[in-house]
């Protein structure tokens, strides 16, 4: 179901020179039509009184090229998720076996000790060191900003921007890749929208290995997601919910996006109903501790959405071409149809689009 073959060439290596200047391929789930636009129209195709949420995540420089201390085998350690406790989830790759105890040294000063190796089925645990003992949460966060970025192993060259791996918007410090559907927009744009009449809201979540780890279980509905870190700012949900009141259609910029306004905000209106908030003026009488009360603004989710799920908050999705047999890619599937996406696909493979993380965009309406 989730599988298709790309020639090679479609992968794009480095970013275009223009943010904007990415295609967009415009997929109408009610009549089954699709535009291939560009992606500097989409102020032009959105109605007045859309409104986006976007993902502001920002990547950290979270890999590393460690030596194991009891062979001197060289290991690359991932860091996708920072944990209580001065630990880590991590992806590792080294030609030895490791082992739970072996020591990765990646200076005089700082080393991680395995807690649990990586599988297929989960990420490892390491404990960070920092003079041998446990890493302070500053000096982690610090460490998190002088590693190499984590670039998705199909991008063969160190791009000549690292900026360009980062949105123009990216402000929470805390993700192993990026929101790649958000990529595309620039000052200019979100300009451009504001004048249409077009809103916006952010959203955070850190993606981890849930989002990019391929599905390796023969029936889909048996791979299992690691838990990926959300917050939500009371005052970006209050602006959400305000625009879910006022019927205006909602926008969702990239599947992380998704995720975390589905699986936060499915029931929202019963939670509305529950503080007796039926209107948008009573939205803005409620504090924050309320709101906060009304919804988890922070929190992890493991949410995964397969065909047949049932959208209860987003209209219309931003995304990327993704890889085949990923999470993302049946995230699509649910919501715009799998015959449909599966001949969309086909047809940007036809017309040359860029794929993946440096690709080009798909709108679906």
């Amino acid at each position: 179901m989730l599988h298709y073959d790309l020639p090679p060439e479609l992968v794009p290596q480095q970013p275009l020179a223009d943010r904007d200047a990415s295609r967009l391929m415009v997929v109408h789930r009610q009549t089954a039509d699709i535009e291939h636009r560009a992606f500097r129209e989409l102020p032009d195709i959105l109605e007045p009184m859309d409104f986006l949420v976007l993902n502001d995540g920002r990547v950290m420089h979270s890999r590393f090229r460690c030596l194991r201390a009891r062979t001197g085998g060289k290991v690359e350690v991932l860091i996708t998720r920072v944990l209580p406790g001065s630990r880590a989830e991590c992806l590792t790759e080294s030609r030895g076996h490791l082992q739970a105890g072996d020591e990765l040294t990646l200076d005089s000063q700082t080393s991680f000790i395995l807690e649990r190796p990586t599988t297929h089925e989960n990420p490892g645990i390491v404990h960070i060191l920092r003079n041998g003992v446990p890493a302070p949460e500053q000096e982690i966060r610090d460490l998190l900003q002088r590693g190499e970025l984590p670039l998705p192993p199909y991008l063969k060259e160190r791009l000549q921007d690292e900026e360009r791996y980062q949105t123009t918007y990216a402000a929470s410090f805390g993700s192993a890749a990026a929101p790649t559907a958000g990529l595309h927009f620039t000052p200019r744009i979100f300009s451009r929208l504001k004048e249409r009449g077009v809103d916006w809201a952010m959203v955070t979540l850190h993606i981890g290995t849930a989002t990019f780890l391929p599905i390796r279980t023969d029936d889909v509905t048996d791979h299992r997601l690691s838990p990926e870190g959300y917050s939500m700012k009371p005052t970006e949900l209050r602006r959400i919910l305000k625009a879910k009141l006022s019927g205006r259609r909602i926008v969702a910029v990239g599947t992380t996006s998704v995720r975390v306004l589905e699986g936060v905000l499915t029931d929202w209106r019963r939670r509305l109903q529950v503080h007796g908030i039926k209107t948008t003026r009573d939205l803005e009488a409620m504090n924050d501790d309320q709101l906060a009360e009304a919804f988890p603004l922070r929190g992890d989710t493991r949410l995964f959405i397969l065909p047949g799920y049932r959208f209860g908050v987003i209209d219309h999705m931003l995304t990327n071409f993704h890889l085949p047999r990923t999470t993302l890619l049946a995230l699509v599937y649910a919501f715009g149809g799998r015959e449909l996406i599966r001949r969309a696909y086909e047809s940007a493979i036809a017309r040359r689009y860029r794929f993946y993380s440096l690709g080009d965009s798909m709108l679906i309406l």
